[in-house]
């Protein structure tokens, strides 16, 4: 999960090889920010071409010239990755564009802050629906058009879900969906030379800060993790381009933890870290929002 309010920007030098990705493409669903935008630029900077997923075109288009501007090769495609037919149209698309797909990175998703008492019929199906129907759809519909046939790699991001997720537990049983799902799948698509595995964030530092209203003062007072910093969005990509990448030829199946150590330490319910006067704003914002529609 992200909070807090940090620019996303890739990592200032190269840590893979400039190859290491050349002449694969992948697509990265929610390419425009956060973890997904810094994945997407890291994969092109290390030979590989992007296609980028996303409900906000414009973040797609600031990632995809941002790539371009290094001589690298991203396709920004908007679409809901709820929606079936815009997800077999995004294959089309990639396919017109680049002739095949090798990796998938299931980024996108959301999810709010809520003690369980507290989250309705409707919000907990949203939320469901959002994480673990929507990752099923857009990898399903990339194995029928590209990976059965060739082969590739998908990698969820999920979250630290080893433990309890107090505040966050319609997203929790959602990405335990996911990464039972993913366990279940590498086992049926060996055969065909797919590998499933999945990556769990920790509190990650994000500029996403609207999504959160919990200011970074109230997650670092709290201690969350054993190495006393945030996570950086970087943190979380090179673990998703280790195993999208021949480093990770032999791993199938898993869930590797990028959370300094939260999943050990973690102690404290995020709704109480939340900061009335933000909620207010967010709040604000939306009735705003309805009325200038």
């Amino acid at each position: 999960m992200t909070t807090g309010a940090e620019r996303a920007d890739a990592p200032p030098k190269m840590r893979f090889a400039a190859d290491l990705l050349a002449g694969k493409v992948a697509l990265v669903t929610g390419g425009g920010t956060g973890i997904g935008k810094v994945t997407a630029i890291e994969m092109a900077r290390c030979g590989g071409a992007v296609a980028l997923y996303g409900r906000r075109l414009e973040k797609l288009e600031e990632t995809a010239a941002e790539i371009a501007a290094f001589g690298g090769r991203a396709l920004p495609i908007q679409g809901d990755t709820r929606d079936t037919d815009q997800l077999q149209a995004t294959m089309d698309a990639i396919r017109a564009e680049f002739g095949r797909l090798d990796i998938l990175v299931n980024n996108a998703g959301g999810q709010f802050v809520s003690r369980a008492r507290d989250i309705d019929f409707k919000g907990f199906d949203a939320v469901i629906r959002n994480n673990l129907s929507a990752t099923w759809y857009v990898t399903k519909i990339a194995a029928d058009n590209f990976f059965f046939e060739g082969g590739g790699r998908v990698i969820c991001v999920t979250a630290p879900v080893r433990a309890a997720l107090p505040g966050f537990s319609h997203s929790g049983a959602a990405r335990a969906g996911v990464v039972s799902l993913m366990k279940s799948l590498a086992y049926e698509w060996a055969e065909h030379d797919i590998l499933c595995n999945c990556v769990g964030p920790g509190s990650v530092k994000s500029f996403e800060a609207e999504h959160y209203p919990i200011p970074i003062e109230n997650w670092m007072g709290a201690k969350r993790n054993l190495l006393g910093r945030m996570g950086r969005t970087e943190d979380v990509s090179g673990a998703i381009i280790f195993l999208a990448s021949e480093l990770g030829d032999y791993i199938t199946g898993e869930e590797i933890y990028v959370d300094g150590g939260e999943t050990l330490y973690l102690h404290n319910d995020a709704a109480d870290l939340v900061a009335p006067d933000l909620v207010e704003t967010r709040r604000a914002a939306g009735r705003e929002k309805r009325r200038a529609r």
